[in-house]
């Protein structure tokens, strides 16, 4: 299964590869005004969609996962998708180790439930705002193939929208199961301001 993909190169023989996944409601191109801001240089980003059409009466917006708590969630489709996506980019020419996944939200959440699942590493992970939502399930089933995948939580002080305890209980999960992962706040509500730049460089730049 391919996901709807959005694409912003650098044209500059981009080393590096983004893979951008939105919040709950968002579609592909609700993170290019972000990557836009941070313009962190010769990146390729890609922008899936979410397989799912959330259920919201007021408007057309995806959701990575389906279901609920009480019916169960589904997220094959999902997990499908970045499969065939991470094929495609390493078909392109780059490695394991020059991609990274970042995350807003629910797409935070998706990044550690996919990336920490998969049987290799690859250069880091930066879930923002987000949350691990089936947190002993992701005990259980991440990989050791995953560990030298760095990771970068990051998180505004004054969501109101997902907690920043959230981020904290991430922290200490990721790091008990053996992760390399930091913990960065930054003022700010449930978005990803321009200061977060400063934050998110120097993590792509060191891996």
């Amino acid at each position: 299964m391919k996901l709807d993909l959005h694409i912003l190169d650098s044209k500059t023989n981009a080393r590096t590869a983004i893979i951008a996944l939105h919040g709950w409601t968002g579609d592909q191109f609700a993170l290019e005004p972000v990557a836009n801001m941070l313009n962190l240089g010769s990146i390729k980003w890609f922008f899936p969609r979410a397989p799912y059409l959330a259920p919201t009466p007021k408007k057309k917006g995806f959701t990575w996962f389906e279901g609920s708590d009480k019916k169960g969630w589904s997220y094959q489709k999902t997990f499908d998708g970045l499969d065939s996506l991470f094929n495609q980019i390493l078909n392109e020419g780059y490695g394991k180790m020059d991609i990274f996944v970042m995350g807003f939200s629910q797409g935070a959440c998706l990044a550690m439930e996919y990336v920490l699942r998969l049987p290799f590493s690859i250069a880091g992970i930066i879930p923002i705002a987000g949350f691990i939502k089936f947190k002993d399930k992701l005990k259980l089933e991440h990989s050791q193939e995953s560990k030298a995948t760095k990771i970068l939580l990051m998180h505004g002080e004054e969501d109101k929208v997902v907690d920043l305890d959230e981020s904290k209980a991430s922290f200490q999960i990721l790091n008990d199961l053996g992760y390399k992962v930091d913990l960065q706040t930054y003022d700010a509500g449930h978005k990803i301001p321009l200061s977060c730049r400063a934050i998110i460089e120097p993590f792509i730049e060191s891996n």
